[in-house]
């Protein structure tokens, strides 16, 4: 009996045993399968990490500036027009941060197209240059002026064109500027075009910058016969009278009538231009002083109305407008 007692005892310790194991065992998991565990979840989150860190480094690698070739629709034209635009080094993220950029509209000269200034000139090295050492991200236009002079002819509203199609469409789709922050400049027939369209439209540019400026007292025989060359023509022929009722100066006292306080004026000639006469740049400068607008006025005594002097001058003149951008913000 005593036999079978202790039999029973010792059966019900071993189940009791095996009961407590189990439960111990269902509490505590092996220290193997937590590590694990832990590791696949460190992974998890190492690998998300990870990731976000990786978007994040591309959203912020830095875009490069553009040079683009654009159309636009001019109703004062009535056709498509083509235009080039500098886009500073990360332009799209800076228009989605609201930026307001300033602008340049540069205009070619006689002959020329839209290309010339960032292909025969080195516009884009000149502008990355001055973006980074300025920090002052900026537009730049450059328009197909045609041979117009950027007048109203009476093959095209060239000057119409610019005032009421280029400027307000660019001005929307670049989210340029205002006033103080939108400069015009040109080189040849393009500095006849930025000084005219300055003064005939007041309250427009704050800045202009006029290389080789066309502001001849007479027009040579050679564009004056010249059929590509609609300015300053009635019924296909030159008029000197028309001419000068088009000059640019012509236009400064109703100009200063109307601008309280008038564009800053950078002009660079040189003195053995054979194309335009220095002495004809010189009365020009001379009827700003005269009418106390007081241009910088850099003559130089190298060069000729040629590529090789315009590729020294444009640095400078697009200089000078960025300095007049840093002042005026």
């Amino acid at each position: 009996m005593k036999k079978h007692l202790w039999t029973v005892i010792v059966f019900a310790v071993v189940i009791i045993g095996v009961i407590l194991g189990g439960l111990v065992h269902s509490l505590n998991p092996p220290e193997k399968q937590t590590v694990q565990h832990s590791k696949q979840q460190m992974t998890k989150t190492v690998s998300k990490t990870s990731q976000r860190a990786a978007k994040k480094q591309v959203r912020a690698a830095p875009a490069p500036s553009q040079v683009l070739s654009r159309v636009i629709y001019s109703s004062q034209l009535h056709r498509n027009w083509h235009y080039r635009v500098y886009l500073p080094r990360n332009y799209q993220r800076l228009k989605e941060q609201g930026t307001h950029f300033p602008v340049i509209y540069m205009l070619h000269g006689l002959y020329g197209d839209e290309t010339n200034l960032t292909t025969q000139a080195h516009s884009k090295r000149y502008l990355d240059q001055l973006v980074t050492e300025k920090h002052l991200p900026a537009v730049v236009i450059f328009p197909d002026g045609g041979n117009s002079f950027y007048l109203n002819t009476t093959q095209e509203k060239m000057e119409n064109a610019v005032i009421d199609d280029l400027i307000p469409q660019t001005t929307k789709t670049y989210q340029l500027a205002g006033q103080k922050q939108r400069a015009i400049g040109g080189i040849s027939m393009g500095g006849y075009g930025a000084a005219r369209l300055t003064f005939r439209h007041p309250h427009l540019f704050s800045v202009d910058a006029l290389i080789s400026p066309a502001i001849w007292q007479k027009v040579p025989p050679t564009v004056q016969t010249n059929s590509q060359v609609d300015a300053f023509k009635i019924n296909g022929a030159f008029s000197q009278k028309v001419f000068e009722q088009a000059q640019p100066s012509r236009y400064l006292s109703t100009y200063l009538a109307q601008e309280r306080s008038p564009a800053h004026f950078y002009i660079e000639t040189t003195a053995l231009d054979t194309t335009v006469p220095i002495v004809d740049v010189n009365l020009f400068v001379k009827q700003l002083q005269q009418h106390q607008i007081k241009p910088t006025y850099q003559v130089d005594h190298f060069g000729n109305h040629n590529w090789p002097y315009w590729n020294r001058a444009l640095p400078n003149a697009y200089r000078y407008i960025f300095n007049q951008f840093k002042t005026q913000r």
